[in-house]
């Protein structure tokens, strides 16, 4: 038999030595890509493109202000305290990109343990090193935003409950849900994912009786909440309210008024958002004004414009969701950045998606691609109703990539025998 061509992933060759070699190779070149992507852009580059009030509420939190400011809780307290500590050492953007880049590169170890557990070592380390090199990735994970934490977090609550239903020990469902716990605490969007978890870990997640799995699903979702808790009892001392963000109300309005599409998907919502306020009868906007000081009745207010909005016409609702859900998915990368950074996104995402799909579906009826595919459901879910830029789904790029690596070293098996 003639040699292997790739002999690094001959599943003959992969001895432990060998695979902790290749992946701590590939961490390492994780971690220096996206350092070495952001000290080529710079420091100007990395404070003018980025979500800058993020850092502004970190700056107040670390000055003790607190988490609900004059804007309200607009966002839960992880990414803002990890901010908040870097402020520390003084406006400089390092504090902020090396431990991004490092979770960064942990996402790369998590894709690498994903793959291996539902696949083989050889799909474990073709994923962590499409993970490690995904433009989008080094690019975004030491951005000023929650991607990367958010990306990071994620994959580490699907490998916690991957390894919790393969193993079903009480500890480990514990710790899936002291992840999935942490995981509305950087961003609150995350909410309709861990329900769908746990609709989820009901059906799928576990072998056995009814009432085993209703047990198991009731311990996984205490978990969760009591390590969300805290934060709910923070908000509920600030604004009268046990909630995630105060600003949900505002988010629906921005995915659902008559001027959503002026600027958006090729532009920032946020844009849009801006125009259509200004656009309000001029009542509307004095009324705005008047509860200028508190959050939750403005973002109330907006809940409720938007609820009227879609009530009044359903079919352009629906018409606007797929339009949104086109946003979320497209291979044109949005908001525009440019030539370059689009074709490049493209020629990374539409094999990614495409092989990733195809060895979903060949992988379907495996209890771990439902839960894959639930949490798909749920992003689906709430940007049909809310709206999402591509930085909102690259959360989810990761598990493609794994279904992708698993296709590409299936082939490569066959090809061979």
């Amino acid at each position: 038999m003639a040699a292997p061509r790739f002999p690094l992933l001959s599943v003959d060759t992969l001895t432990h030595r060998r695979i902790v070699t290749i992946l701590a190779a590939i961490l390492v070149a994780a971690f220096a890509a996206r350092i070495g992507a952001r000290l080529y852009f710079g420091e100007a580059y990395f404070w003018t493109n980025s979500y800058f009030y993020l850092y502004e509420l970190a700056q107040g939190v670390a000055r003790g202000a607190g988490f609900c400011q004059a804007a309200g809780c607009e966002r839960p307290p992880l990414y803002l305290s990890f901010l908040a500590l870097t402020t520390l050492a003084g406006k400089s953007y390092l504090p902020i990109v090396i431990p991004q880049a490092l979770m960064g590169a942990g996402t790369a170890l998590l894709a690498f343990l994903i793959g291996r557990r539902l696949f083989t070592p050889a799909s474990g380390l073709l994923a962590a090193a499409g993970a490690a090199f995904y433009p989008y990735y080094v690019m975004h994970d030491t951005a000023l935003q929650d991607t990367a934490m958010v990306t990071f977090v994620m994959a580490l609550s699907v490998w916690l409950l991957v390894r919790a239903a393969q193993e079903d020990r009480a500890r480990d469902w514990l710790m899936a849900g002291i992840a999935l716990g942490a995981l509305v605490l950087v961003r609150a969007a995350m909410a309709p994912s861990v329900a769908a978890v746990l609709l989820w870990a009901l059906v799928w997640g576990t072998r056995g009786p009814l009432v085993a799995r209703l047990r198991t699903t009731l311990f996984l979702a205490a978990a969760c909440m009591l390590t969300a808790t805290p934060w709910l009892a923070y908000t509920h001392r600030a604004t009268g309210a046990p909630v995630l963000t105060t600003d949900s109300g505002y988010l629906l309005w921005q995915g659902n008024n008559a001027g959503v599409f002026s600027y958006y998907p090729a532009e920032s919502i946020d844009r849009s958002a801006l125009a259509a306020i200004a656009g309000l009868p001029l009542e509307e906007q004095a009324e705005l004004n008047r509860l200028s000081g508190d959050a939750a009745a403005i973002s109330d207010r907006h809940r409720q414009r938007a609820i009227a909005f879609m009530r009044a016409d359903p079919w352009r609702t629906v018409h606007y969701a797929a339009r949104k859900l086109d946003a979320a998915f497209s291979w044109t990368f949005n908001p525009y950045r440019g030539a370059l950074a689009q074709w490049v996104y493209a020629a990374s995402y539409i094999p990614v998606a495409l092989l990733g799909i195809t060895g979903m579906v060949l992988a379907r009826r495996r209890p771990e691609t439902a839960l894959i595919a639930m949490l798909y459901l749920a992003f689906i879910g709430v940007s049909a109703v809310f709206f999402a830029h591509t930085s909102h789904r690259s959360y989810l790029d990761i598990y493609w990539i794994v279904f992708a690596a698993s296709v590409l070293v299936g082939v490569r098996a066959s090809a061979r025998r």
